[in-house]
């Protein structure tokens, strides 16, 4: 579903990824953990076209991405870009809802301005998300009006609208008040439990554990090591991946 071959990536002088390679299966979870700024929000970004890279493909169901000049990309990189981001949704730490639309307007904005599809029947695929996610009784309520992880719920169900292929997750609860971790994980969950090609980046170790069918453990830039949460946990095999979990675990 999702292949990174020789993924490089610089900021100016900085080497951030030096060759990463990662494959992920269709139905897949995979979830990233590392320490924060080890390149995880980065990585997701590169898969999504919403960061550039220089050297290195990315290829999402057939479509591939290249290293594109990011001050006079081509037609053909963008309309790269725009089919992959169709097949690919992405949920980010922060919401982003438009906060002058009420929560159905937000989530059926880009099924008919993008898609196409008819008013009606966005409403209705719409309603059925929300209720999915237990929110049918805010459809009338703007984004101040809502808790955050009641945000972050309808960020997820608008993801969905445009019946992506596969999800990337970003750190999706690391706004969030400790009370509302749970309500935003258990949706996320469902989606597993689907089957839909999933890849998450998160701190939340023990759904980590939980859903991963595979786990990537990133540092500063570097896939340092990957396998099942089982093996990844309890018994790493890298130093720095000891380091980091015996003081992420502690």
């Amino acid at each position: 579903m999702i292949t990174v071959r020789e993924l490089h990536k610089y900021y100016g002088a900085q080497h951030l990824f030096k060759g990463i390679n990662l494959e992920v299966q269709k139905g897949e979870v995979v979830v990233l953990i590392g320490p924060s700024g080890s390149g995880k929000s980065t990585f997701l970004r590169c898969i999504n076209g919403l960061e550039y890279f220089q050297k290195g493909e990315i290829i999402v169901d057939g479509i591939e991405l290249h290293s594109i000049n990011r001050l006079t990309p081509g037609k053909k990189d963008m309309e790269a870009i725009r089919n992959v981001r169709l097949k690919a949704g992405m949920v980010f730490q922060q919401f982003n809802l438009f906060p002058h639309m009420r929560v159905l307007e937000n989530i059926i904005e880009a099924p008919v301005r993008v898609l196409g599809l008819e008013k009606n029947t966005a409403v209705e695929n719409a309603l059925s998300l929300l209720k999915r996610i237990n929110l049918e009784m805010k459809v009338h309520s703007y984004p101040g009006e809502l808790s955050g992880g009641e945000q972050q719920r309808v960020a997820i169900a608008r993801a969905l609208a445009m019946k992506p292929e596969a999800m990337l997750f970003d750190e999706p609860t690391s706004s969030l008040d400790p009370e509302m971790v749970g309500e935003v994980l258990s949706v996320i969950k469902g989606l597993v439990n689907e089957g839909l090609t999933t890849l998450i980046a998160t701190h939340e170790m023990g759904f980590a554990r939980e859903v991963a069918d595979r786990v990537v453990i990133f540092d500063k830039g570097d896939v340092i090591e990957t396998g099942p949460p089982d093996e990844i946990f309890a018994n790493p095999k890298t130093e720095r991946a000891k380091t980091f979990l015996s003081r992420i675990l502690s």
